[in-house]
């Protein structure tokens, strides 16, 4: 074994690990330069070893490249050992000899090896673990040897019997150590990165945080550190409050501070609210979140400190809101309950007495539905759902409840969402309306009263006319009857003399029909009805009294008119009663006859604000109404008529209908032109045709 082949590849293996330090350099570069940097150091690595090596022959060099481009893959990865490669491989080309592309050929093989562990092997696997850095050193030596092959026989096989042994006992321990010595300088490089990422951290997050942060020493109180927001918050500059004392800043008694910052260094506790005073010596409320930090071997309070005045002034007004909710509600004379799961879990005292309990503990946990008759269940089951589940408030409306004892009570109910002890249910409002719905009663019997008297009094208009209207039939009948006795023509004519005594006779029959249909009670049901019928109906009555007055009569009815739910004997006095008062306003201002002693009758349908109204409109060019009474008009027993021939109830009762009826009744007048009448009555007004009680 020649002792100068072990003595140089020792000596090239030692250079090696000593420049090896020089890739510390590559850590103070930027780092999208820093893949370029590192294959130039260690290209420039290579080019030293190399300038060294050991000659076995003219043309024939050994040196420990072969290592330096593995670890160079296996570590730094493709860019910088291609560019590692590319240096070496020139400066070889360069150093010429028998041995140039044997020499170039290791270099390749050996970038190789290194980036294909590159790949498959990451740092963790290799860290702390000698034998596979061996393995991987062994491997490299034995395809360095290999390549030897490719020199010309006699001398490839002179060569590895003289570097055989070195190269299997120096190569693989170089790669050893050489690889534990990037290791540590990456551990190292990376640790200080990491220190000054975290310093960087650290600065950034407490100097340009916008909470305020103050550093303490909880030994004596002493603020060694504020940031930015501190100062802003305080009112003192960072370099005025570093001089100053926690206590000269919190309110709180100085023992209780002491104890304070004790238990945050322990970790017994870390959220604190006190009361800090600021530079105008303004006092606000904090919360304060306090923590031990380890600085330079010393243990310090990061504290945070949050603003909450306006929090604590938002809950003690919300402690104050639900006091005065709670005595508001305590206080009501309505029964409030809530129910959670259909169950009562909470009544206020009204609401115990109103289902006849002496405590909450009759009621409370029990069924809402006890309190409703069976056929009842499904609908409040609904409405239930409607405010438990879907979170929607349910509008007033009427039902019976069941007290204790089996009474039944109408209420008037409304409910709305709540969530009571976190469980979601409703706040029910129920009210006591017996009285009102007999009161309601009492009301809508005066008023049906009060309607027919309207009407009776429009009867006793209509009677005169409407006796003259009878008797021209019945003397057509009796002048009929006495020609077909005094005649002796055929049967022919006879039976067209009786023709006219049927027709006489069935226009009698319809004038006292329409009268005694006008004169009976208002039917309870809303139904469907066609204007122009009702329209008929009231002209035949009025028809006679209009022609003996002299009074023209314009009808102008749109055809194809919708049917719409009402009472149709209602819409009918309202329009007789219109129509009468266009009669009397119209005699009032021409006793005789005058072309424009007219009625207008109009028929027609609008649109308003998107839905469907039949509009009747009665017009007349009479005496007009006063502006300073036509805010009046509506009102109950106000007339301009003699007491003798009006009560004054006509117009309020007609509009009293048409509200009923969700529609409008308005006027339009001129003192010295026309009187408007507009009557709106809604087609889509949702009514059902099955009864509709008034009680």
């Amino acid at each position: 074994m020649n002792n100068d082949i072990f003595s140089s590849l020792i000596s090239n293996v030692a250079l090696l690990i000593a420049l090896g330090a020089i890739y510390e350099i590559s850590y103070f570069t930027p780092s999208k330069y820093r893949n370029a940097v590192n294959g130039i150091i260690i290209g420039v690595i290579g080019i030293a070893i190399m300038s060294i090596p050991f000659r076995l022959s003219p043309g024939i060099i050994f040196d420990t490249r072969t290592i330096l481009l593995s670890i160079a893959g296996l570590f730094f990865g493709p860019i910088p050992t291609l560019i590692a490669l590319f240096l070496t491989s020139i400066f070889r080309i360069f150093l010429g000899g028998v041995g140039i592309w044997t020499g170039v050929l290791t270099l390749f093989i050996s970038a190789f090896i290194g980036l294909a562990a590159h790949r498959y092997i990451t740092l963790e696997h290799i860290k702390n673990k000698w034998f596979k850095l061996y393995l991987f050193g062994m491997v490299t030596s034995l395809a360095m040897l290999a390549c030897m092959l490719t020199l010309p026989w006699p001398i490839s096989i002179s060569v590895l019997e003289k570097i055989t042994l070195p190269v299997i006992l120096i190569y693989p321990f170089g790669t050893v150590f050489l690889s534990l010595l990037l290791i540590h300088q990456i551990e190292r490089n990376t640790g200080i990165i990491l220190l000054q990422e975290a310093n960087n951290k650290y600065k950034s997050i407490f100097y340009n945080n916008k909470a305020v942060m103050l550093l303490i020493d909880p030994q004596d109180g002493r603020i060694v550190d504020a940031n930015n927001a501190a100062s802003t918050y305080y009112g003192w500059s960072v370099d005025t409050l570093k001089t100053m004392n926690i206590s000269e800043i919190n309110t709180s008694p100085p023992e209780k501070i002491k104890i304070a910052m004790a238990e945050s260094v322990s970790l017994q506790k870390n959220y604190f609210v006190f009361k800090h005073r600021n530079s105008a010596d303004q006092i606000n409320d904090v919360e304060v979140y306090s923590g031990p930090l380890i600085v330079s071997g010393k243990t310090l309070l990061y504290t945070i400190a949050h603003d909450i005045s306006e929090r604590v002034a938002i809950e003690k007004a919300l402690q104050e809101s639900e006091l005065r909710f709670r005595m508001l509600v305590e206080g009501s004379p309505d029964a409030i309950f809530i129910q959670t799961d259909s169950k009562f879990s909470f009544l206020n005292k009204t609401a115990l007495a109103f289902y006849g309990a002496t405590s909450e503990e009759q009621l409370i946990g029990t069924s809402v539905m006890d309190r409703f008759k069976p056929e009842y269940h499904q609908k409040i089951a609904e409405r239930i759902n409607t405010v438990n589940i879907n979170k929607k408030p349910v509008p007033a409306f009427e039902e019976i409840h069941l007290t204790l004892d089996g009474t039944e009570v109408v209420v008037e109910v409304t409910a709305v969402p709540i969530n009571y002890d976190n469980k979601d249910g409703a706040m029910v409002f129920a009210r006591d309306i017996s009285e009102r719905k007999k009161i309601e009663k009492e009301k809508s019997i005066i008023e049906a009263q009060l309607r027919q008297q309207q009407k009776l009094e429009a009867i006793g208009t209509l009677a005169g006319g409407i006796a003259h209207e009878i008797n021209n039939p019945i003397n057509g009948i009796m002048n009929y009857a006495q020609l077909m006795l005094d005649t002796e023509q055929i049967n022919q004519v006879n039976s067209e003399y009786a023709k006219e005594i049927i027709h006489e006779t069935k226009r009698i029959s319809e004038i006292i029909k329409n009268l005694l249909q006008f004169s009976r009670l208002d039917k309870q049901t809303h139904s469907l009805a066609c204007i122009d019928d009702i329209l008929n109906q009231t002209l035949s009555l009025i028809r006679s009294l209009i022609k003996k007055d002299r009074i023209t009569l314009d009808i102008d009815i749109s055809e194809n008119l919708p049917e719409f739910k009402c009472r149709s004997q209602q819409i009918q006095q309202v329009i007789m009663n219109l129509l009468t008062n266009a009669r009397d306003a119209l005699n009032e201002k021409y006793p005789e006859y005058h072309e424009n002693k007219i009625i207008y009758l109009a028929a027609s349908l609008k649109i308003i604000d998107g839905r469907r109204y039949i509009r009747i409109t009665v017009k007349d060019y009479g005496i007009g109404i006063d502006p300073q009474i036509k805010d009046k008009i509506f009102e109950p027993f106000f007339s301009t008529k003699p007491r003798e021939k009006g009560t004054g109830l006509g117009l309020s009762i007609s509009f009293g209908i048409v509200e009923e009826h969700h529609g409008k009744l308005s006027i339009g007048a001129d003192e010295e032109g026309y009187t408007c009448f507009c009557l709106d009555l809604p087609v889509d007004n949702g009514w059902s045709t099955t009864t509709r009680s008034l009680q």
